[in-house]
């Protein structure tokens, strides 16, 4: 009999059963098999002995049952849970889906059906554990190497260093007070760090007169969007980095570049993006002028709101810094 260093736990408020099946599991190989009765029971158990795998009746004494039990389960400890029931009604089906099981078992069953239950869904958990932990590498390595350019642009100017820090700073926490989704603010916060990437291919002694550029250095200047959209659209990010970079040049009433576009047109995440690298630019020291104190800046924005940008935008701004005392360090 092959050993298996696996610990299950089975949750079952019927002490016979829940024996009869540590039984069947040690029969198997499993030489650890733990007993809890109650919902309380199972979350101290996993706590103290952190099982592999739960096998969860659903009908428990207490004020949770079993799905419930489960969905806590797997928010708080990732844990694969296997239903154990005799219910087979629609109502508890649908409910107990929704806590993405590894199984579902009607008693009665046969060993043979448990014992291939637990092979299959432990195999699935170390699948799932192993492509998520790749994924965290591949988004270590991405966020890394998005540092590097970011330090890069600033390298060359007209930025001091931490400049798309302190514009991601903002830009996430305008988005956060309007209301978006975490996994927007994610993607504006990395938008944040990237947007002056088409800088790469502009001279450096036109990055360094920006304020006072005319004609064919102008010009030049703004196709940097463009640039950056270009390198950035062969990336298959889950936001629209390339676009955000692309249009974060734009004004609200249609006088921005590359494209001239204006209001909504501009997707809100550039709208955003706009709002914060404008206030970051102004609160910082430049070789031609000292940085503006904060209420200054705001005002500025403020007074550019309908015009240069979003108005929602700078009332959520306005709102972040005078009511929630953020402060852009």
């Amino acid at each position: 009999m092959v050993v298996n260093s696996e610990k299950i736990l089975v949750v079952e408020d019927e002490w016979i059963v829940g024996d009869q099946i540590c039984r069947s599991l040690r029969s198997f190989g499993y030489e650890a098999c733990l007993l809890a009765g109650s919902a309380a029971e199972a979350i101290r158990m996993i706590e103290e002995e952190k099982p592999d795998l739960v096998l969860m009746d659903i009908v428990l004494p207490g004020d949770r049952d079993g799905i419930e039990t489960a969905d806590l389960i797997r928010n708080r400890f990732e844990l694969p849970v296997i239903y154990l029931t005799a219910h087979t009604n629609g109502e508890f089906i649908a409910r107990a889906k929704e806590t993405r099981p590894y199984g579902y078992l009607i008693k009665p069953f046969n060993k043979m059906e448990l014992y291939t239950n637990i092979e299959m869904a432990l195999q699935r958990h170390q699948l799932e554990k192993a492509l998520k932990d790749s994924k965290l590498r591949l988004d270590r390595t991405l966020r890394g190497v998005i540092e590097a350019l970011t330090e890069t642009i600033e390298l060359r100017g007209p930025y001091l260093p931490g400049h798309h820090q302190r514009v991601k700073s903002l830009a996430t926490g305008i988005a956060a007070e309007m209301g978006l989704s975490a996994q927007r603010v994610e993607g504006i916060g990395l938008a944040s760090c990237i947007y002056d990437i088409g800088m790469i291919n502009v001279p450096i002694e036109v990055l360094h007169n920006v304020n006072h550029l005319e004609g064919l250095k102008l010009s030049l200047f703004r196709t940097y969007p463009t640039i950056g959209y270009g390198i950035l659209k062969k990336i298959d990010f889950p936001w629209p980095i390339a676009e955000v970079v692309l249009q974060h040049r734009e004004h609200y009433d249609g006088t921005g570049f590359p494209q001239g576009i204006k209001g909504e047109n501009i997707l809100l995440e550039a709208r955003i993006l706009a709002v914060a690298d404008a206030l970051e630019e102004l609160t910082s020291h430049r070789i031609h002028r000292r940085e503006y104190p904060l209420d200054k800046a705001l005002e500025l924005v403020k007074d550019n709101a309908g015009s240069r940008f979003d108005p929602q935008v700078v009332t959520a701004c306005l709102r972040l810094f005078r009511e929630r005392g953020f402060l852009l360090e």
